[in-house]
């Protein structure tokens, strides 16, 4: 039986739990380091500028410190002229777990939208990497010498900060750590009533190939009468009580990170949308796993189906990457059924074996967890557009995320590339491979996408040549694993 992964990568070992959510550029074992043959790209123009990260944001990373596992979650105000005005961030690490801590920074932004935030407050100095997709929303990386990590930046919308906005039923997708560190997912929804209470919900469970399926849970929230849009959620769950820091980023989106000493657990959560029944899932989709296989190796998995709304999986293919070992355009049939409370399950068929998965759609993907005890992965699903693709499905400039693990530590990395539409990619990779920062590689690469939406490329920088397959979702959205056997990593690419 074969061993998938998520969005996040999550590693053995205490560095590593994680692969989330996901989303940056990296490169093979030769990325060691790039000594004095680096090349650089030349700074491209382009739309943005400082004043393109204006207003209040809330950022969330996951990855590892010198202590472990690290997640941190934050809200800051930007004034458009290269200062962090106010803030506050949660941190959970084997440090400590510190909570609602002030904060202030720097930031740069360039024309091709790659910047630079300084972080500062009374328990770390962070530094992230990131790439704006728009002045909405970026793609990050932590770029410290003793830390890595991936994660996102959203702007919010302060009309949304209250308990009355916050109500209806929510996905969400949460990855981590258990008590022994070993990676530990879980997927689920809730039903926040508008005063404070979470009065129903259910949700699925992978503690490192241990499963827990279709488990009640009943809760509180509290997010009103905060100028920056952190609040708590508190889960009763099959794990224990969950103490969650949420933050606001508009009406159909929180990020979440447990404040519990264990598990420690980070990720998002969306609104769903019903009426649902097998209809909810209907046509082509692409999909991305990433996590850790049941000797916590990573592994990564990534594929297209086709949904016929009535239960079928009619076709499609998949890609593994299990810890180097790699499996490539494996036909794949199977089944679903979606629950009318926003809950369903999946069963992939291939020559690999069978991978049973839970599923809740929601307004940020088709959230997926592995629950059969082969492996502990984690990920998403994305109905695609403009399907019969091509090589000019893929054009225009993209912010890339890409995070994994390269000889058992972990790599994050951010790009900015222009495509051209007939095949061919330039642009510029910030990576942080363990703690060795490298800023502005140049970047170049061919690529190939198949009526499916299924790509190969080469992304080529004097860091060494990384071997991707993607999933085309939508001009605007690429899904992607790596299929070299270090890296092991995960990730994706949105049009600026």
């Amino acid at each position: 039986m074969w061993h998938h992964n998520k969005r996040f990568i999550l590693v053995n070992a205490m560095l590593l739990r994680r692969f989330f959510l996901a989303l940056a550029v990296l490169v093979p074992v030769v990325l060691a380091g790039c000594g004095g043959n680096a090349q650089f790209a030349p700074r491209p123009m382009g739309p943005f500028s400082v004043s393109s990260l204006s207003g209040m944001y809330a950022v969330s990373l996951t990855g590892v410190n010198s202590f472990g596992f690290f997640a941190f979650a934050a809200s800051f105000q930007a004034d458009g002229r290269g200062n962090i005005v106010s803030g506050v961030e949660d941190l959970n690490s084997g440090a400590g777990v510190f909570t609602n801590v002030a904060l202030n920074g720097t930031y740069t932004l360039g024309p091709d939208g790659r910047g630079v935030a300084s972080i500062n407050s009374g328990v770390a100095a962070i530094t992230i990497d990131f790439v704006m997709i728009s002045t909405k929303r970026a793609l990050v990386v932590r770029f410290n010498n003793n830390a890595t990590a991936s994660g996102a930046l959203d702007l919010q919308d302060s009309s949304a900060f209250s308990n009355a906005t916050i109500q209806g039923v929510f996905a969400f997708n949460l990855s981590g750590i258990d008590i022994h560190g070993s990676t530990f997912g879980t997927v689920g929804n809730f039903a926040p009533d508008g005063a404070g209470n979470i009065t129903s919900g259910v949700q699925d469970l992978n503690d490192n190939g241990a499963i827990s399926t279709n488990q009640a849970l009943t809760g509180s929230y509290n997010v009103a009468g905060s100028a920056n849009g952190r609040g708590s959620v508190t889960l009763a769950t099959s794990a224990g009580t969950l103490n969650f820091a949420a933050y606001v980023v508009n009406a159909n989106q929180l990020k979440l990170i447990e404040l519990d000493g264990t598990p420690v657990f980070a990720g998002d959560v969306f609104r769903q949308q019903g009426p649902f029944s097998n209809a909810t899932l209907s046509g082509p989709s692409a999909f991305t796993l990433g996590g850790s296989n049941s000797v916590g190796g990573p592994l990564v998995m990534g594929g297209v189906i086709s949904a016929d709304g009535a239960g079928n999986i009619t076709g499609g293919v998949e890609d593994i990457n299990n810890n180097g070992a790699v499996s490539q355009n494996l036909a794949l049939t199977g089944a679903y059924a979606i629950a009318a409370n926003g809950r369903g399950t999946l069963t992939l068929n291939s020559s690999a074996g069978a991978l049973q998965l839970a599923l809740y759609p929601s307004m940020g993907g088709q959230f997926l967890l592995e629950i059969d005890s082969a492996a502990t992965s984690i990920g998403s699903a994305f109905g695609q557009q403009g399907v019969p693709f091509s090589a000019g499905s893929v054009q225009g400039t993209y912010g890339l995320n890409l995070t994994g693990v390269n000889a058992g530590t972990e790599i994050d990395s951010i790009a900015q590339f222009s495509a051209d539409g007939t095949g061919n990619l330039t642009g510029a990779l910030d990576l942080n491979n363990n703690g060795a920062l490298s800023n502005g590689l140049a970047l170049n690469s061919s690529y190939s996408v198949a009526s499916n939406g299924r790509g190969t490329a080469a992304l080529k920088s004097s860091a060494g040549t990384q071997n991707i397959i993607f999933y085309v979702v939508s001009n605007s959205r690429v899904l992607l694993i790596e299929t070299d056997a270090n890296p092991v990593s995960v990730g994706e690419f949105e049009h600026q």
